[in-house]
């Protein structure tokens, strides 16, 4: 155990099952006040059940606020709430994600995946990005996948005609990617590092809406939730001076990935239709939507 989340704040989503609670309570019990966005009630609870039967002696605690990445009006709620109730946070983690198998609309009327995987995670950022630059240490870390081969079809991005689960879901995985690289100059400015990390395959409900023909790969290819923590949990406990920031890290390491995650252009044009969509929510400019 090392002292480096000794009293810090983590924002973290995606916290109540697999890979992001194995490396959320490991967070906590190495000191960090962990703030889980908690959209399932009864997993949320369960996560500070388990934490305090794994860790009776952690050092850290974990505080619960009620929301939901599939409505930006939810996102934004819970974001104002850490706002005002944390005035410092060190880290926010983006890693909740889902992989749909058939075409379902957000709250918002958007295509869930491209809204829960991208949308509102820029958000979270630019709601809370104020809090994080009075951090001396202050990182944001998204998870993304290997499966972000292709392109970005800025002419369907909600696939809602030839909708394609994997294709989908590659599509907003490479986002990420993108995003990470584009922000990671200007951020760097106000010394906020960021990073996208992949996990591998792991044995998680991402596969939840699967059939069973898919759900039997995610089981019989994937790894344990241990497992695929590692590279997260390597990015959450790191000091930021020994990570590069705007980099992709898979096994705990800055890794190549595909020649189009390194376009800025395209990132650039991502985060101005991202600033599209969010542009209610958006009160102010701030370094994630510049205009």
């Amino acid at each position: 155990m090392n002292d480096n989340l000794l009293n810090k704040t983590i924002f973290m989503t995606g916290a109540t099952s697999g890979l992001g609670k194995v490396s959320a309570l490991k967070a906590a019990n190495e000191g960090a006040t962990l703030i889980v966005l908690a959209r399932d009630k009864e997993k949320s609870q369960l996560l500070i059940e388990d934490y305090k039967k794994q860790y009776p002696d952690g050092r850290g605690k974990i505080e619960l606020v009620e929301g939901n990445l599939t409505s930006f009006e939810s996102t934004s709620n819970a974001c104002n709430e850490v706002s005002s109730r944390f005035p410092v946070i060190d880290m926010i983690v983006n890693n909740a994600g889902i992989m749909n198998f058939e075409y379902k609309e957000s709250d918002d009327h958007i295509e869930e995946t491209f809204q829960v995987n991208l949308l509102s995670p820029l958000l979270v950022c630019h709601l809370l990005l104020e809090n994080l630059k009075r951090s001396n240490s202050a990182k944001i870390i998204f998870t993304s996948s290997q499966m972000h081969q292709g392109e970005i079809y800025f002419d369907n991005l909600e696939f809602k005609d030839n909708f394609s689960s994997f294709k989908v879901y590659r599509h907003s995985k490479l986002a990420v990617i993108l995003v990470c690289r584009t922000l990671a100059e200007e951020l760097d400015k106000h010394q906020i590092g960021i990073y996208s990390q992949h996990p591998g395959m792991v044995r998680t409900e991402l596969g939840r809406s699967a059939g069973w023909f898919a759900k039997f790969i995610f089981y019989l290819m994937g790894s344990s939730a241990e497992k695929g923590s590692q590279t997260l949990s390597y990015l959450i406990e790191t000091k930021k001076d020994l990570l590069k920031t705007g980099e992709y890290y898979s096994q705990k390491k800055v890794t190549k990935t595909t020649e189009q995650s390194y376009n800025l252009a395209t990132g650039e044009k991502i985060i101005e239709v991202a600033r599209d969509y969010l542009s209610p929510y958006i009160t102010s400019n701030s370094l994630i939507f510049k205009k």
